[in-house]
């Protein structure tokens, strides 16, 4: 069930550094993200090195995703855990979920939820989404911790109302399984169109699904709750999105 991508996650954190900090430094970082784009990633990693090597938590983060990824530079998966570990000690909250993602894949270290689950809860309580997302993936699987999908749903609500996909997807599922949970078909609609129209490819099969599960009044009750989150957010509609049946 796992749908997470790092992928978005990291293009997002090279940006996140990029405000309010000294000139030199956000003229490097800039330079490596616009030899990214070039694919130049030599480049990246020249304008990057002396930043991390210093110290610099988002410039050794962005040199663990090219080791991780193989970019301009030998794949290596322990050499990139050990820079997103520095970051990570650095109080990056991205390199802590990446750290959280390579011991999930086994890539650079043994398989290990159990440990994935240390470093998610580490970038989650700094307010990570992403991590949050798989702290309840791990309670749905059972992955690390113990199998609690009542935990699993309270925590895909919570991140699904901030607006995240995956989480929307997620909650979709439950919602029209109804294991665990109470069964709400109509609900599962609207949550997995929410996930749709964001690119979440996987919650058109539950839409469909959900579509053959309610009645034209129920349907026509569904498309008018996900026009009202369409024009005021999930949170301005989520009293109409709870009393859906």
């Amino acid at each position: 069930m796992s749908v997470i991508r790092r992928g978005i996650l990291l293009c997002a954190a090279f940006w996140l550094p990029l405000l309010g900090v000294a000139d030199n430094r956000e003229d490097q970082l800039r330079a490596g993200i616009a030899a990214m784009d070039r694919q130049h990633y030599a480049t990246a990693m020249r304008a990057w090195y002396d930043l991390a090597s210093a110290g610099d938590p988002q410039a050794q983060h962005n040199i663990g995703y090219l080791y991780e990824e193989g970019l301009g530079v030998t794949q290596q998966y322990d050499v990139a855990m050990e820079w997103y570990r520095r970051a990570a000690e650095g109080g990056l909250s991205e390199a802590n979920h990446n750290l959280g993602m390579m011991y999930v894949e086994g890539r650079g270290a043994a398989k290990s939820w159990a440990q994935g689950l240390i470093h998610f809860r580490k970038a989650a309580a700094e307010g990570l989404i992403e991590s949050r997302y798989m702290i309840a993936l791990s309670y749905f699987e059972g992955e690390g911790q113990i199998l609690n999908r009542k935990l699993a749903f309270e925590g895909f609500r919570e991140t699904a109302i901030e607006g995240y996909a995956d989480s929307q997807y997620m909650l979709s599922f439950m919602l029209l399984d109804g294991t665990d949970v109470k069964r709400r078909s109509g609900q599962a609609y609207v949550w997995a169109s929410l996930g749709l129209m964001q690119g979440q490819q996987q919650a058109q099969e539950i839409r469909d699904a959900a579509s053959m599960r309610i009645d034209e009044l129920e349907t026509s009750d569904a498309l008018f709750v996900l026009s009202q989150c369409e024009a005021v957010g999930v949170k301005g509609c989520l009293p109409a999105l709870d009393s859906l049946r």
